[in-house]
């Protein structure tokens, strides 16, 4: 089996590396990432597997300063497919919130899962709770 105690749900961004800001040895995690750190179906269902095939029950939504998807200008939001555009966000901590509420409301997902929701600030080094 695995020993794999969370899953992170996170930006595809290189400059953040979520087995090093979360303090966790490389083997405890599964790391999903796309564009923001968003609460896709695609992520949600990634998520959902992990807590029913390896009973995952900790999962982490981690989002971060100076995120492309949070600084986008109208030109360029208008060049997007409409599915990456709803990954777009003006609030990085309502973000973080909105997808936390998603994945809670997800008729798929445990009352018993943890969902824990952090801002990682790039400048600073530093994981904040939300």
């Amino acid at each position: 089996m695995t020993n794999k105690k969370l899953t992170i749900l996170t930006c595809m961004d290189s400059r953040m590396d979520p087995i090093k800001i979360s303090g966790i040895a490389q083997d405890e995690a599964y790391i999903i990432r796309n564009a923001g750190g968003r609460a896709t179906d695609e992520a949600i269902d990634s998520m959902i597997l992990t807590e029913k095939f390896f009973d995952v029950k900790e999962w982490w939504v981690i989002h971060h300063s100076d995120c492309l998807m949070g600084n986008l200008q109208d030109h360029q939001m208008s060049a997007l497919p409409e599915t990456i555009r709803g990954n777009i966000f003006l609030d990085l901590e309502k973000s973080v919130i909105d997808d936390i509420n998603l994945i809670r409301s997800h008729e798929s997902v445990h009352d018993h899962i943890e969902i824990k929701g952090f801002i990682f600030d790039l400048e600073e080094n530093l994981l904040t709770p939300i």
